[in-house]
């Protein structure tokens, strides 16, 4: 479905609906250079894949997609909810294209959409998986306050995209990696914050009522 039509301004960053020319924009974002990160670039689809991905987001009533720009008005990230539970809670995705990452915007929008989710939006409980060798973005969630509820497995691509963990650099990562059913998998962490542990953060006296 659409996003609320707000614009959402942080010291460097705004929140805004997601629109057509944002895939189009998104589709030609560079690969991560590290092949880590390449298993969670955004996938490269042509135009009218994209017109039909965005025709189905507007009529899916459990997902929307808002946009991230930074101070210069250019598209740098994107933040989803799906999994939407009347405004009981919902399921978080963010992501930023490779030239935008390590700079702290990922923190400042999510901080941002966090208010916004629980004041404006009214839910109760924002949940999230984030792969465990994911440490930029993990570390991220855990300073806006979400504590880790579980861990569970879940694909990871095929086994040219996992070549990598056969050097030495990134062996020590292998652990968090398996064969699972013929298929490449890898261990994510479950995450989880509800309104009043956010309240508390903000030092709400109404988080004690």
């Amino acid at each position: 479905m659409k996003a609320p039509d707000v614009r959402l301004k942080g010291e460097r960053v705004t929140l805004r609906p997601l629109t057509r020319q944002d895939l189009r924009i998104m589709s030609r974002w560079p690969q991560f250079r590290d092949p880590l990160y390449r298993l969670f670039d955004w996938p490269k689809r042509s135009d009218a894949s994209d017109d039909l991905w965005f025709y189905q987001l507007m009529r899916d009533k459990q997902r929307v997609y808002y946009a991230v720009e930074n101070e210069e008005h250019k598209l740098i990230g994107r933040i989803s909810l799906r999994e939407i539970e009347g405004n009981r809670s919902a399921r978080l995705g963010i992501g930023f294209g490779p030239d935008y990452v390590g700079q702290g915007y990922g923190t400042e929008a999510l901080e941002i959409f966090v208010q916004h989710f629980f004041d404006d939006l009214g839910f109760d409980r924002l949940v999230l998986d984030v792969a465990a060798v994911n440490d930029r973005a993990v570390r991220c969630y855990e300073r806006c306050g979400f504590r880790q509820v579980g861990t569970h497995y879940q694909y990871a691509g095929a086994d040219e995209d996992m070549a990598f963990l056969r050097t030495q650099e990134y062996g020590h990562l292998r652990r968090f990696f398996k064969r699972e059913h013929y298929r490449n998998v890898m261990l994510s962490y479950d995450m989880a914050i509800n309104r009043k542990e956010w309240l508390s953060l903000q030092g709400d006296d109404s988080a004690q009522s």
